[in-house]
């Protein structure tokens, strides 16, 4: 039960962080002018592109380990928690391939070197972001459903 209670725990803690980001986080940022602006994205976008990798690494990993007969899940339990997890794994493979490189580039970008397509680039990532969110709120939700019909 503990490693169930960690894995709901990291889970919904790594999807209230991402949902901050697209809904308060960012939209405040958009309001700014690019002196304030831009150097802020950079660094949000250096931050959690050292922390997001073990976050999600160890999120998906306490999911997976659930799967395992140790937990002792069966029935709907087991599948709830089998589509969060599969949810989940897909979650973070989408972020390798598409928005990482994005907030690769965001990271390294000063007002003085920030590309003409800047705003173009971050409304990708947003919109990238929110896609991966609401993919991983849905793994959430499963998760708990399945220790709610455990």
């Amino acid at each position: 039960m503990i490693l169930y209670l960690l894995a709901i725990l990291v889970l919904g803690l790594m999807c209230g962080s991402e949902l901050n980001v697209g809904a308060f986080a960012h939209p405040t940022l958009n309001a700014q002018t690019p002196d304030v602006h831009v150097p802020v994205r950079a660094a949000l976008a250096k931050l959690f592109g050292r922390v997001m990798p073990f976050w999600m690494v160890t999120s998906t990993l306490l999911n997976l380990l659930l799967l395992l007969p140790f937990e002792g899940l069966t029935g709907m339990a087991w599948d709830f928690a089998a589509i969060g997890a599969g949810v989940q794994v897909c979650a973070a493979l989408f972020s390798i391939i598409f928005p990482v490189p994005i907030n690769n580039r965001i990271m390294r970008w000063t007002p003085a070197t920030v590309p003409q397509d800047w705003r173009a680039q971050e409304h990708r990532w947003d919109g990238l972001h929110a896609f991966r969110t609401l993919g991983l709120i849905g793994s959430f939700a499963l998760l708990t459903l399945s220790l709610a019909v455990r």
